[in-house]
């Protein structure tokens, strides 16, 4: 396992255990707000996006959300040109919940988490 591997792994086991303990949505938002990091950990890797430094698991989300609000492509674009804090709350929940509670990377830290 590579040096950028273990770093990544160990980021994930701090990000993970940190998640594991937002229960409520101010919880999420408070987690979204202050690690960042955490939606990135695949940013690097073939998951991520050609053009963009956005992992694909994390712009997907974008898209699911998009398309439960049924919002136009306009406002999708809209959406995303904000800067991380500015998301909506009801976003950063979404996103919290698709990418860290429902991610492949995380999944170890919410199996059976009821």
């Amino acid at each position: 396992m590579s040096r950028e591997q273990t770093s990544k792994q160990d980021q994930i086991s701090i990000f993970g255990g940190i998640a594991k303990g937002c229960r409520t949505d101010h919880q999420k938002i408070d987690f979204f707000d202050s690690s960042k990091e955490a939606f990135f950990t695949d940013s690097i890797e073939s998951t991520s996006l050609v053009d963009e430094d956005i992992p694909k698991d994390l712009d997907d989300g974008f898209y699911v959300y998009a398309n439960m609000k049924k919002l136009s492509e306009t406002e999708l674009k809209e959406l995303k040109s904000l800067t991380w804090r500015e998301y909506p709350e009801n976003l950063k929940i979404f996103l919290f919940d698709f990418c860290i509670s429902n991610g492949d990377a995380y999944s170890k830290y919410f199996i059976d988490l009821t």
